[in-house]
């Protein structure tokens, strides 16, 4: 009895172990049917002297999402969060996908982190990868006219500083006219005295990034540089809900843009929090991507 106890137990285990076997194996395929349209470009050297060590090794790369007979697609660059401090430019995700379906290339980028290195360094990167993009990004069927910046929390920040402030792009001879538009992913940044003041639980992260001097923090705030006298890209605000410090640096963040005249929409997403806004981006019946996809087409029109 013990034995045949035991038989069914070994049955058992093999059974289990085939289904998971048999559903990795319909995952993996799946996802090769998923991306068969789609040339996938990873990790390319956006600075080719870069020698950082460490954590620093990737810091220089992007991956490039290339549709399958892309010619003159619009491009958007996704510059990740994690105040300063974290993240990277991931792998194969939800908004990829959804963008390349809708035949625009898609290029994630990495940029140098804190504390290793502090503010500027990050917008630099940006600004560098952008370059380096608008420069090559016809080589794989991109339009170098029609780039977008898309950032989430951090990366929002990095999006709107290289936009609104032209000395990072001046270094590569380039304005803030050369972006199509600034997409901002719930960032609560582009105030930083603001975010610092209402999240006093992260303030060692923002002094690894920063420092503790509050002038360097004005001189790092995007909506310090809104003003009379330049050309900035349309600018696109996206807020989660549950996220007070957002929803109040995002709405005078866009009265500022208002009153310059620039080209600014904000809209708010109730059911999304910090997390989910960028997570879910292109999920099916995703209503965020699809209001961002909305306002694209809108400017390309």
């Amino acid at each position: 009895m013990v034995k045949k106890r035991q038989n069914q137990k070994y049955l058992f285990l093999i059974l289990m172990l085939a289904i998971l076997f048999f559903l990795y194996f319909i995952q993996t395929c799946l996802a090769q049917i998923q991306w068969n349209h789609v040339q996938i470009h990873p990790d390319i050297n956006y600075l080719k002297d870069n020698k950082t060590q460490d954590n620093q090794s990737m810091a220089h790369l992007l991956d490039i999402y290339q549709p399958e007979d892309c010619q003159s697609c619009p491009v958007i660059i996704y510059i990740h969060g994690g105040t300063w401090v974290l993240g990277d430019k991931g792998g194969p995700s939800y908004k990829a996908k959804a963008f390349t379906d809708n035949n625009y290339i898609y290029v994630s980028i990495n940029y140098r982190l804190s504390p290793d290195y502090q503010f500027p360094a990050h917008a630099y990167d940006v600004a560098q990868a952008f370059y380096w993009i608008k420069k090559n990004i016809h080589n794989y069927g991109g339009n170098p006219e029609k780039i977008f910046l898309l950032g989430h929390s951090a990366g929002g920040h990095l999006a709107a500083l290289i936009a609104l402030d032209e000395k990072y792009l001046d270094k590569y001879d380039l304005s803030p006219s050369d972006i199509a538009g600034v997409i901002g992913l719930d960032s609560a940044a582009y105030h930083l005295p603001s975010l610092f003041s209402a999240e006093p639980e992260n303030q060692y992260l923002f002094s690894w990034a920063f420092g503790d001097n509050p002038q360097d923090w004005e001189d790092a705030s995007p909506m310090n540089y809104v003003r009379e006298g330049i050309i900035p890209p349309p600018i696109l605000l996206l807020v989660a809900g549950c996220r007070e410090v957002s929803e109040t640096v995002n709405q005078a963040f866009y009265k500022q843009l208002q009153y310059f005249g620039y080209d600014a929409s904000i809209f708010y997403f109730s059911n999304k929090d910090h997390v989910s806004i960028d997570y879910d981006l292109g999920k099916e019946k995703d209503q965020v991507f699809s209001t961002l996809l909305c306002w694209i087409n809108y400017i390309l029109r």
